[in-house]
């Protein structure tokens, strides 16, 4: 029986303080969206098949949890939330003004093999703008994730960036097939750098493997977007592309100006098929894996039978934001720390008095976790020895004698203080003592 207590290979059980914190993350990014004026959408756990595979092709089956339902439709759980949405964009929101701001919070499921911050079964909260297609869509979404990070206290964070137009467009002039190119941006992400070159030249387009490799080589320069510049010129297929450029600069141009830290990668690919234009990962310094990553991807809904619709987005793995806060030092206990009260009433008709409901009404309004226990005189001692085992922080004790003079003993277990204080003052005094 004791494979039956064990979660499936690559889930995960999350107990306090990881569940708390969990949640934290996700109220916290929720609370900056809705800031920045997105509005929140839902979309089932169980979606088509075709759903995803229409944009990635059907190797995507290979890493995703597909099955047919009992009415024989093939169906799957869903491995990310963008395509979700642009479906729920078509079937109800077409009719709303442009742009309009989507965010979500959802669990998600692939099946990759489990390693350090990758798991079968993981939480994303995203933001779309669909409509929007200017670049400063794209650098509002870098201002929400600063206001988010700052405000959840990731203070060492760094933003990979590159324009995966420039791939696109060079694989348009090299009359590459749709599975070329996704082939080419997968190696791409891979780091298969090489590899990718070849796919240029196999259709007998050195200058455009040469472009590839030279872009490699150049990841590590410190002024890299001007050594990219030199590289399409030199080669001769910078006018091809200068507008893609032009975006680049001037996106990297804004994030300077914000303050941000913004690194150009020439030869990043994000792995995802539907890229069309700025992308971008968040690492920490020191991490071996990104915690947050998007761009943008213009006329998805196309792939779907709508209309042209420029889009942009992006996502957080939250489990991976708890993991980068851990890496950064940060005790996970405090991070969603709010005090945490025992209440004991030492007679079951004081539970009865307006008073008494009304004082633990005020505690719980102030945002603290209260716990009350009815119990007697005789077992105060093994409550106290509850709550110290259960990390309480104060034990908040009213008896009859207590009562007639409305008051209540506070006991503060980790300074092993005690106070009697008026029990409509016990909010303010939990905090002074």
């Amino acid at each position: 029986m004791k494979e039956l207590l064990e979660p499936i290979r690559g889930f995960r059980d999350y107990t306090p303080p990881e569940s708390e914190v969990l949640t934290w993350i996700c109220n916290s990014f929720k609370e900056v969206a809705e800031l920045f004026g997105y509005r929140e959408v839902k979309a089932p756990t169980i979606e088509n098949f075709k759903l995803f595979a229409l944009k990635s092709g059907e190797e995507i089956r290979n890493s995703m949890y597909v099955f047919v339902d009992k009415g024989g439709r093939e169906v799957a759980l869903r491995p990310e939330v963008t395509p979700s949405v642009i479906r729920i964009y078509l079937r109800e929101l077409k009719a709303l003004p442009k742009p309009l701001r989507l965010f979500y919070i959802a669990n998600v499921f692939r099946y990759d093999e489990p390693q350090y911050g990758r798991y079968r079964e993981f939480t994303q909260a995203g933001v779309e703008v669909l409509g929007g297609d200017s670049i400063y869509y794209d650098v509002e979404l870098i201002e929400l994730l600063e206001e988010f990070y700052s405000r959840i206290g990731l203070d060492k964070r760094m933003y990979k960036v590159n324009n995966v137009a420039l791939f696109r467009k060079l694989a348009v002039l090299a009359d590459l097939s749709s599975e070329e190119t996704e082939k080419l941006l997968h190696l791409l992400d891979k780091g298969l750098f090489d590899e990718a070159a070849k796919v240029f030249e196999a259709k007998g387009h050195q200058k455009y493997g040469d472009v590839v490799r030279l872009l490699a080589s150049s990841r590590n320069y410190s002024n890299a977007i001007d050594k990219v510049e030199s590289i399409l010129r030199d080669v001769g297929v910078y006018q091809e592309v200068e507008g893609d450029i032009e975006d680049l600069v001037k996106y990297l141009d804004i994030l300077k100006s914000m303050g941000v830290n913004a690194v150009l990668d020439p030869a990043f690919a994000r792995g995802i098929a539907y890229y069309t234009g700025i992308i971008f990962e968040v690492q920490v310094p020191g991490m071996p894996i990104s915690i947050a990553g998007g761009g943008r991807y213009d006329n998805l809904s196309v792939v779907y039978g709508g209309d042209e619709l420029s889009s942009t987005g992006f996502a957080i793995g939250v489990e991976r934001t708890m993991l980068a806060l851990q890496y950064l030092g940060r005790d996970l206990r405090l991070l969603a720390y709010r005090p945490s009260l025992l209440f004991l009433l030492l007679d079951e008709s004081i539970k009865r008095m307006d008073f008494v409901r009304d004082a633990i009404r005020k505690l719980r309004d102030k945002g603290l976790r209260l716990q009350v226990e009815i119990t007697s005189p005789s077992r105060i001692g093994k409550w106290l020895e509850y709550a110290s085992k259960s990390d309480f922080d104060y034990v908040i004790i009213v008896g009859l004698k207590e009562v007639e003079k409305r008051t209540a003993i506070l006991r503060n277990l980790k300074k092993w203080s005690q106070v009697e204080v008026p029990i409509e003052k016990l909010g303010e005094s939990v905090h002074e003592n």
